[in-house]
C-alpha cells in the first residue's frame, strides 16, 4: 500500500485555556472560524496536507500542545495534563499560543 505523501510531521498545540488553540487549529486545517467557545476535552487533532518543493507534506496537528502536518489540540486545563503528555511524544514541533492581551504574570 503507497502512501499519498513524501513526510510527516506531528505537530502539537499548548497553551492556556481559552488562547485560541482550536480556532487557530480549525483555521489552519479546515479553513474554518468559530466565535463560540467550546471547552476541548481531552485531545483533538487534524491532518493537512501540503506541498513543498514539489515534495507533499502531511500535518498532523494535535491541540493542547500536520507538509501534511498533524496537528494536536490538547485541553489547556489541569485536569487534561496526564491524558495530554502521551501526545507530545514522538511530536516534531511544538507551537506555543498564548494571550498578547493577558496582564496575568506567572
Amino acid at each position: 500500500m503507497s502512501r499519498d505523501y513524501d513526510h510527516l510531521f506531528k505537530l502539537v498545540l499548548i497553551g492556556d485555556s481559552g488562547v485560541g488553540k482550536s480556532c487557530l487549529l480549525l483555521r489552519f486545517a479546515d479553513d474554518a472560524f468559530t466565535e463560540s467557545y467550546i471547552t476541548t476535552i481531552g485531545v483533538d487533532f487534524r491532518f493537512r496536507t501540503v506541498k513543498i518543493d514539489n515534495k507533499t507534506v502531511k500535518l498532523q496537528i494535535v491541540r493542547d500542545v500536520p507538509v501534511t502536518r498533524v496537528l494536536w489540540d490538547t485541553a489547556g486545563q489541569e485536569r487534561f495534563r496526564t491524558i495530554t503528555s502521551a501526545y507530545y511524544r514522538g511530536a516534531d514541533g511544538i507551537i506555543m499560543v498564548y494571550d498578547v492581551t493577558s496582564q496575568v504574570k506567572q
